[in-house]
């Protein structure tokens, strides 16, 4: 009796295992056979994801004590914290202006830099530099004052 009940249990497990090949093969078909779709929501509510790189100019807008100020100034925040921020400063374009108060406003404008890396970057000069007072960072419709 005993080799009756391990063939059958034998028997069982063969037929359960099968089932179980056939379940498997039966979910990789119905995966290489399923089709996705996707849909873009055009509901202006929505939350957007920000992205990182901005595809516009960022300005960063360094605020001065000074009345004039030219390329000396420039290369003066770039000797302080150039080091940390080399890639960044490697594709910018310099111009200065003047500020409302008369002061000398030193703009850097860069093409895909990331915001963040831009904002700390800002921070860096105004804690280093002792005569930029605050600056502006404007980057995907995002205005940060420092």
């Amino acid at each position: 009796m005993s080799s009756s009940s391990s063939s059958s249990s034998s028997a069982l497990q063969i037929i359960f295992l099968l089932a179980l090949l056939s379940g498997i093969v039966e979910m990789c078909g119905n995966v290489a056979t399923t089709t996705t779709s996707t849909t873009n929501s055009t509901n202006s509510t929505a939350r957007k994801r920000r992205d990182v790189y901005s595809a516009d100019v960022i300005h960063i807008e360094m605020l001065t004590t000074l009345t004039a100020a030219g390329d000396v100034e420039f290369s003066r925040i770039e000797n302080v914290v150039g080091p940390a921020y080399g890639e960044l400063l490697a594709n910018a374009h310099r111009q200065v202006a003047t500020g409302t108060d008369g002061g000398s406003v030193l703009k850097y404008l860069i093409n895909n830099v990331d915001c963040g890396e831009a904002q700390l970057f800002a921070q860096a000069v105004k804690d280093t530099t002792s005569f930029v007072t605050g600056a502006t960072v404007r980057c995907n419709d995002q205005i940060t004052t420092i």
